[in-house]
């Protein structure tokens, strides 16, 4: 009996997790504000393929005051790091658009069974590291954007760019 009762609470404890989603970090954002990030995790299904209805987990880690514990994005926060992201069946990739940067349009997709997101960084395709946010407070606590930073691995080669776009 102790067996059984013992057998089935393994099931349920790693029965559940089996069958749960996986997340795999695509790329980070941090910002001269303060040293919490947002990250943007690909979700992943069993067979490793990308979740079709639900592709991106978007989230802060908050490092500034809370040891980097999760928390889930504001509606606010939305606004600016909030995302658009829409399976393209056709090409097997997912189109994918910051909402704060429309014009550096993304594409995520499965690399050798990993998940990326692809952007141009000095007009190459490369896969999103990193991306560096430098803001001043403006008027009502709101962030004034001077400019941002893309970091990446170009696609075909490995080597490293790096873009630093002005905000106007």
């Amino acid at each position: 009996m102790k067996r059984a009762i013992l057998l089935v609470i393994l099931f349920l404890t790693f029965g559940i997790n089996i069958y749960a989603d996986k997340t795999v970090n695509l790329f980070t954002i941090e910002r001269s504000k303060n040293a919490n990030v947002v990250k943007y995790d690909a979700v992943l299904k069993d067979d490793g393929s990308i979740n079709e209805k639900r592709p991106v987990d978007v989230y802060w880690l908050l490092y500034a005051y809370k040891n980097g514990e999760r928390e889930e994005l504001s509606a606010f926060d939305k606004k600016a790091y909030g995302f658009k992201v829409k399976h393209n069946a056709e090409k097997e990739q997912f189109d994918f658009t910051l909402k704060s940067v429309k014009d550096k349009p993304m594409i995520l997709v499965l690399d050798n069974n990993v998940p990326k997101a692809v952007i141009k960084i000095n007009n190459v395709d490369c896969f999103l590291e990193k991306v560096y946010i430098d803001s001043t407070d403006g008027a009502f606590g709101i962030p004034k954007v001077n400019y941002y930073e893309l970091f990446g691995k170009e696609v075909n080669t490995d080597n490293i760019q790096q873009q630093k776009i002005l905000v106007k």
